[in-house]
Formats: C-alpha cells, structure tokens, sequence
C-alpha cells in the first residue's frame, strides 16, 4: 500500500511539472505577441482618432549625410531645404533642415493625411460659409454645394484652394476644432518634432505662430505618398475638369505645379506661398528607378532651385541626363 501512495505522489509531481511547464509556455507566447504593443513609442503611427492601435510599420528616418562637408554644393537663395532618397533614406542635400519656419501651404499635405486616415474618397462635404468664404487662394467654393472629398483634395493640391482644406477640415470630424489637434498629434506620432499647425490652410494668423522645419515637412511628405499613392496621382495632375451635378457648380483647375511640365520626371507634390513663408516646395521626381523627395522654404526662385537641386541629387544617385 505504501509503495502504492509513493508512485501516486510521484505521478503527481510529474504531471505538476508538466502543467507548470505549458503555462509557463503559454504566458511566454502571449507575452511575446502583445510586447510590441506594450512597449510601442507614444510616436508610433496610430491613425489620429482610431480606437484600434497600430504597428508602427512606416516610421521613417533619413540617414545622416555629410553634405555640408562637401565642397562644390550648388548655392541657393532658400532659407531651407532637404533633398533625399525616398527609398534608402540617403540625404543628398540639406541647409538649415531643422530651422524652424513658416511652411505656407505645405501645410495640406497634413490636412489631406488626416483627413484620408479618418474618411474616404466619396464621402461628401457641405461647404459652410466660413470654409467658403477663405481667401486668398481659392477652389471658389459656394456655400451649400456639396462636393466629395476626391474633389476637395483636388481644389487643394491643384490651386492650393483655402476653401477646400477649410471644407475638409470642417467636414471630416464633423468640427474644425478637433480636426486641427488630430494635425498635431500626427506630427508627433511621424517624429516631427519642431512642428506645430494652427489652421489646415497654412495662412498666417495675428499673434499665432505655425511652423515646421525642412526636416519635419519631407517626414510629412514621405508619409503621404506611400501611406496614400493617391495624392501622388492628384498632384501629379495638371488640369482637372470636375463637371456641373446637383450638388455643386463645375471645376476648371489647373496645377500651380510647373515643374510638371517643364521637367522630365517630376511626379507632384505641393507649392506654397505667404509673405512671411515665402516661396515654398514640396518636389517629388524619378528618373532611371530613382526617386527623391525635395523641400525649400522661403526660396527666391523655387522653381530654378528646384531643378538645380534635382539635377545634383540625381547626378549624386548615378541617375543624370
């Protein structure tokens, strides 16, 4: 009998080490599957005003470059400006990338990621008076007309329209007030870290400061276009015929974009002007499977500076004439 109870007990711790083993097993498994959620960075993409968080797949960072070392840099009237490859991240060229400036209009390319993240493309917006009423650069919206989002973001890259990023500011959220902190909270979730937006349009406003910096606007950009391939698409487009319906009157836009027609390769993105911001840009270009991504902030002549800077970028990337 007791050589009966002994191989009980025995039997016993056996399978206690074994039961003690799988849970341990098990709680490793669920530790291992939820750690990236627990340890994920406050700057982690998560979509503004989504319940659900996500991977932070698309955090992107340039390499650091030793332009400035360099001796035959092309000189340029641009207070700043960052050029780089999309792909690799590699720098090609930078000036004063993380001073703090007034970007204009470059500002809707946030008012359209936002606004993407939180709406699709045929969903419909009601034009309210103030979104009708902005100025100076306009789609020439009217109060009451209702108007897809695919056609706002079309009024806002091609014509840079004030209205239209008012229009999807107002419309998208259902309240301007929360679709401008949204703005912010993606710069910090994209690592841009000297930024701050006031208003979707990017117009200057009395005793308010809005700011980014050349660095800050290409992680903005790189975002965009390969979050949403779309707005490459909308930008890269140079005249845009949206007709009469019930809803709202026709369109005739053409894009403020002309390095679109006046060099080979240029794929869009956003231009942009204030007389504090000065001339601004946001270039996109590909040539020979290259592609680059370029910013200037208050340039004299963006578009020359622009085609300088793609012609010493591309040249740097093996990819020139």
């Amino acid at each position: 009998m007791l050589y009966f109870y002994q191989l009980i007990l025995v039997m016993f711790k056996v399978m206690f080490k074994k039961i003690l083993l799988t849970v341990s097993v098990v709680g490793f498994m669920v530790l291992m599957i939820h750690l990236p959620f627990v340890l994920q960075p406050s700057g982690s993409l998560v979509s503004p005003l989504s319940f659900t968080p996500r991977m932070a797949l698309n955090l992107w960072f340039p390499k650091a470059s030793a332009t400035s070392q360099e001796d035959d840099l092309p000189e340029i009237t641009a207070q700043a400006a960052y050029f780089v490859d999309t792909e690799n991240g590699e720098v090609l060229y930078q000036k004063n990338s993380h001073q703090k400036l007034p970007i204009a209009s470059l500002v809707k390319i946030m008012t359209a990621i936002v606004a993407l993240e939180n709406t699709s493309f045929d969903e419909e917006i009601t034009v309210s008076p103030y979104a009708a009423g902005m100025e100076p650069d306009r789609m020439d919206l009217r109060q009451g007309e209702i108007l897809a989002v695919e056609e706002l973001l079309y009024g806002m890259f091609l014509v840079s329209g004030n209205d239209a990023s008012e229009a999807l500011a107002e419309g998208v959220l259902g309240n301007r007030d929360e679709f401008i902190p949204a703005m912010n909270k993606k710069t910090l979730q994209l690592g841009m870290k000297d930024t701050l937006f006031i208003n979707p349009s990017g117009l200057e406003e009395d005793d308010k400061e809005q700011y980014s910096t050349a660095f800050d606007v290409a992680l903005m950009s790189r975002y965009a276009i390969k979050q949403f391939p779309s707005l490459v698409e909308i930008s890269s487009t140079y005249h845009r015929y949206i007709p009469k319906t019930s809803t709202h009157q026709d369109y005739d836009l053409y894009s403020g974009i002309n390095l679109l027609t006046t060099y080979p390769g240029v794929l869009g993105l956003k231009t942009g002007y204030t007389p504090l911001a000065g001339l601004t840009l946001v270039t996109l270009a590909r040539r020979q499977g290259q592609q680059i991504l370029g910013v200037l902030l208050n340039s004299q002549d963006r578009r020359a500076e622009a085609k300088l800077l793609l012609d010493y970028s591309f040249a740097k990337l093996g990819a020139g004439n």
